[in-house]
């Protein structure tokens, strides 16, 4: 299925740039922290990832988002079913990067959870592994209902993590983490049987190793 644009793109944002009063409220990160937004990754995976193929990028208002981060959003298409999922990456100040999550800002755009937020770890092929939240959320209006899976999780060396108290987590570490990344994955969830083969759950793992591998500066796969 494909993802409606317009209305799906203002979650986005507000995934990207709604942590910004979070941050500011709850944290006191010394200037150690107050490091580049990172480097633009979604910008180097020009080869399709799997089955997925990327697509263009999104555009997002500069002045939405928060000084010392940078958010990139991708559009990804499957070659095969013309199925598309939409992946967004922040990064920057660990203290904005880390306060905001989907399971706050979908629900503050219209959203309501309709599955309880869970945790799942995905097995890579090298024996490693990569660890993403997940939950659905549905959006109903006069027109249309549509319900959205959303996957996400942090990393500041290469290992995709989601953390119990992902503040608290990244707060001890604070000064060994100049930049945090947030990754989130997300498709349109339809009446399609995902039990036993789940694509987008593949696609979000092969991705998450990629990006690991160009932050760890080790070998693509």
């Amino acid at each position: 299925m494909t993802l409606r644009m317009p209305h799906f793109l203002g979650a986005i944002v507000l995934l990207a740039v709604g942590g910004v009063v979070h941050g500011k409220w709850t944290h006191r990160w010394s200037e150690t922290t107050l490091a580049q937004g990172g480097e633009d990754l979604l910008s180097k995976v020009t080869e399709p990832v799997g089955d997925w193929k990327p697509g263009a990028f999104f555009h997002i208002n500069a002045n939405d988002v928060p000084k010392k981060t940078q958010t990139m959003s991708r559009q990804f298409a499957h070659q095969r079913t013309n199925r598309t999922l939409v992946v967004s990456l922040t990064s920057g100040v660990p203290g904005i990067v880390a306060a905001h999550t989907p399971d706050v800002c979908y629900l503050g755009s219209g959203y309501k959870l309709k599955s309880a937020v869970t945790k799942e770890n995905i097995p890579l092929p090298d024996g490693r592994s990569v660890a993403f939240y997940v939950a659905d959320f549905q959006k109903t209006t006069a027109t249309v209902s549509e319900t959205v899976r959303v996957r996400w999780a942090w990393s500041a060396d290469g290992q995709w993590e989601a953390p119990d108290y992902p503040r608290l987590f990244f707060a001890r570490r604070q000064l060994q983490l100049p930049v945090l990344y947030k990754l989130y994955v997300v498709n349109v969830v339809d009446e399609t049987d995902l039990t036993k083969t789940d694509p987008y759950r593949t696609f979000a793992a092969e991705l998450a190793s990629r990006l690991g591998n160009e932050m760890a500066g080790g070998p693509r796969n």
